[in-house]
C-alpha cells in the first residue's frame, strides 16, 4: 500500500481501477517536400484544422447541459486559438520556406509560442499555454493519423490517472463508471479544475510523479477531501473508506440542510459566510450553498472570456447587473481588474513582456497604465450599482498611501463624468480594498481612513511576506497562516480597522479551512469569503465551536514563537472543545 499527497479538487471520495493515459510525445519527422508538396500538404493542414474545430463543437455540445454556458467558454477559446489566422499563416510561411511536410511545421510554430508562454512564468498564463497545447496537439493527431484515447465504453469502476489533463480529455471523464482522476501537475487555478468542479469529478492535481507510481489495473482509492490517493490498500484500509464516502455523502446533506440555521457558534459568536467566486453563473451555486453574499467577484475571467477583445462599458453594466439580480439584494463585492502580464496577452494590455509579472505591472498598476480599461470597468460597475446598491467595489493591490489616493481621485472623476451625463445618477456604492501586500498592512491604519473597508487576501500576503512562489512545489512547505509574523501582520489590519469603524473580512484560501477559521476569529475577524462548496462544511464547523474555549486554551503569542507550536495549540484547543465525531470529521486524518 502506497499513500500520495497533492491538491484535492470536487471534494469526494472515490474507488476504482487505475486507469493510465499517458501523453506520450507525438512523432514528427520532417520531410522535404516539393512547392507543389507544400501546397497539398498545407491544404491537408486546412483539413486537420476544420477537423479539429468539428470536434472540439462536439465536445461543447456533448456536455451541453452539464456545465454552465459560463463554464464552457474554455472550448470557445479553444476554437479561437485553431481560428487563429496569424498561427495558419505562420505555419504556411515556416513550410514555404524550409520546404517541409505541414505536421513538421505546425510543430515547430507551436514550440516557439509554448516557450514563450512558459517565459511568463504565472499560472493564469501558463493555463493558457496548456489551452494552445491541447488544441495543437488535437491537430497533429489528426494529421498524424492517430486515435486518441477512447474511456467513453468503460464499463467498471476507475480512476483516470495520468501527467496532466486538458479540458476537452476531462469532458471525457462525464461517465458514471469514471469515478475520479489523479495527475502529476494542476492546480486549482488551472482550467481543468473548474471543469472538474462544474462536472462534479472528485481529483486530486499536483501528485508530481503519481503515473510512475501506479500500474494499470492497481485499486486506488480517490480522497478529494484531504487530497490523497491511496494505491493498492488494504482490506482494513479499503472497508474504511467505503465506509467514509458513505459517511461524507450523509455528512454533507446534515450539512446542507444546516444551512437554512444562522451561522452562530456555541458561545454566541456570529459569522457571515460569503462566496468568492469567478464566472457569474457560479453565483446560482453560492446562492444553493447559502452564501450571504459575494464576498469577492474576480473579474479577471470577463476580460479572458472575451480575450482579445477587451470588455466594453456596456459589458460590464450586464454581467454586474445579471449578478446582483440573482443575490436578491445580498452584498455582491466586485474586484477590479487584477490581470497583468500573467493571466492576458501582454502585447495586448502593455505591449511588452516582463521577467517577473507577479512582481509587476499588475491589478491597479495596471488599470492607472491603462486607464482606458480601468475606466470602462469603473463606469460599468458605477451604472450597475445605480440600479443595485448592493454592489461594492473593491481595488487590488494596494501598496500605498498615494497609490490608494490616486486610485480614488481616478474613481471620482469617472463618478462626476457619469453624473454629468445622467441626470438623477447618484450611486454612492461602498469603496474598499484589498489588503494583500505586507506595506499595505503595516499602513492599514493610514488607509483605514479613506476607504469604507478592507478585504484581506491572504495567499498573497503571505507569498510576499514570506518569499514564496506558490507555484514553486519545492518551497509550499513554507506556506503556513500560523507564521508569527504572519499573524501580526493580521493583527495589525484588524486593529486599523476596528480603530476606524470599517467593514473587514477575509477572502483568501485559509477561510475555509476550519482551524484557521479559529484563528482569524480569535483575531476578531467575523467575515470569511471561500468557495461556495466550502461553506456548508464551515458552517457546521462554526456551529459546533465554542470560540470562548478555544481562545482561553491558547497561550500568549510570545511563548508560542513558531509555526509548528502555535499550530498545535490550536488543535489541541479544538480537540478538547469538540465531540469527537466531529473532530474526526475536520480533523482525524490530521490531528
Amino acid at each position: 500500500m502506497k499513500v500520495f499527497e497533492g491538491e484535492g479538487i470536487s471534494n469526494g471520495i472515490a474507488i476504482g481501477k487505475a486507469l493510465i493515459i499517458l501523453d506520450e510525445d507525438l512523432v514528427i519527422i520532417e520531410k522535404t517536400l516539393t512547392e507543389k508538396e507544400v501546397e497539398q500538404s498545407y491544404q491537408r493542414f486546412q483539413g486537420a484544422i476544420n477537423k479539429a474545430k468539428e470536434e472540439i463543437l462536439e465536445l461543447k455540445q456533448q456536455v451541453r447541459g452539464k456545465i454552465t454556458e459560463e463554464h464552457a467558454f474554455i472550448f470557445d477559446t479553444h476554437i479561437l486559438l485553431i481560428e487563429d489566422r496569424s498561427l495558419h499563416q505562420e505555419t504556411l510561411e515556416f513550410m514555404q520556406k524550409h520546404s517541409c511536410n505541414a505536421d513538421w511545421a505546425f510543430n515547430q510554430v507551436l514550440v516557439r509560442l509554448l516557450r514563450e508562454f512558459d517565459t511568463l512564468e504565472d499560472p493564469y498564463f501558463i493555463e493558457r499555454a496548456k489551452d494552445l497545447e491541447d488544441v495543437g496537439k488535437r491537430v497533429l493527431r489528426i494529421l498524424l493519423q492517430e486515435k486518441e484515447v477512447t474511456i467513453e465504453k468503460v464499463e467498471e469502476d476507475i480512476i483516470v490517472i495520468g501527467h496532466e489533463f486538458g479540458p476537452s480529455n476531462i469532458t471525457k471523464f462525464d461517465n458514471p463508471f469514471i469515478k475520479g482522476f489523479a495527475t502529476d501537475i494542476g492546480g486549482q487555478t488551472t482550467h481543468t479544475a473548474i471543469i472538474a468542479k462544474a462536472l462534479k469529478i472528485p481529483a486530486v492535481l499536483g501528485m508530481h510523479n503519481i503515473t510512475l507510481q501506479v500500474n494499470a489495473g492497481e485499486i486506488i482509492i480517490l480522497d478529494s477531501v484531504n487530497g490523497k490517493v491511496v494505491v493498492n490498500p488494504d482490506e482494513k484500509t479499503l472497508a474504511l473508506y467505503r465506509k467514509k464516502a458513505k459517511d461524507y455523502q450523509r455528512e454533507h446533506q446534515i450539512f446542507m440542510r444546516e444551512l437554512a440555521e444562522p451561522t452562530t457558534s456555541v458561545d454566541g459568536t456570529s459569522l457571515s459566510l460569503q462566496a468568492n467566486i469567478e464566472l457569474p453563473l457560479e453565483t446560482k451555486t453560492a446562492n444553493e450553498f447559502g452564501a450571504e453574499g459575494i464576498g469577492l467577484y474576480r473579474t479577471e475571467f470577463l476580460f479572458l472570456n472575451l480575450a482579445p477583445e477587451l470588455p466594453s462599458e456596456d459589458d460590464h453594466y450586464r454581467i454586474y447587473c445579471s449578478i446582483a439580480k440573482e443575490l436578491k439584494g445580498k452584498p455582491l463585492t466586485i474586484r477590479t481588474l487584477d490581470l497583468g502580464g500573467e493571466k492576458y496577452f501582454h502585447k495586448t494590455l502593455i505591449h511588452k513582456l516582463e521577467t517577473n509579472p507577479v512582481m509587476g505591472l499588475r491589478g491597479v498598476r495596471l488599470c492607472l497604465y491603462r486607464k482606458d480599461i480601468f475606466k470602462a470597468q469603473l463606469r460599468g460597475l458605477l451604472r450597475a450599482s445605480q440600479e443595485y446598491p448592493s454592489i461594492r467595489i473593491m481595488f487590488p493591490l494596494i501598496t500605498s498611501l498615494k497609490e490608494l489616493e490616486t486610485v480614488l481621485e481616478f474613481y471620482n472623476e469617472t463618478k462626476s463624468e457619469l453624473a454629468e451625463e445622467t441626470p438623477g445618477f447618484s450611486a454612492n456604492p461602498d469603496v474598499g480594498i484589498m489588503i494583500e501586500v505586507p506595506s499595505a498592512a503595516m499602513i492599514a491604519d493610514y488607509l483605514a481612513k479613506k476607504v469604507d473597508f478592507f478585504s484581506i487576501g491572504t495567499n498573497d500576503l503571505m507569498q510576499y511576506l514570506l518569499a514564496i512562489d506558490r507555484g514553486n512545489d519545492e518551497v509550499t512547505y513554507l506556506y503556513d497562516p500560523f507564521h508569527p509574523g504572519f499573524i501580526r501582520l493580521l493583527e495589525q489590519v484588524v486593529v486599523a480597522a476596528n480603530q476606524e469603524g470599517i467593514d473587514l473580512s477575509c477572502c483568501g484560501e485559509i477561510a475555509s479551512s476550519p482551524l484557521f477559521v479559529c484563528l482569524l476569529v480569535n483575531l476578531g475577524l467575523r467575515n470569511l469569503s471561500m468557495n461556495p462548496a466550502s461553506i456548508p462544511n464551515i458552517n457546521h464547523f462554526i456551529r459546533s465551536m465554542d470560540f470562548n474555549k478555544i481562545r482561553d486554551s491558547i497561550p500568549s503569542m510570545s511563548d508560542l514563537p513558531t509555526a509548528e507550536e502555535l499550530r498545535e495549540a490550536y488543535v489541541s484547543a479544538v480537540k478538547k472543545n469538540m465531540n469527537k465525531k466531529d473532530y474526526d470529521h475536520f480533523f482525524g486524518e490530521r490531528g
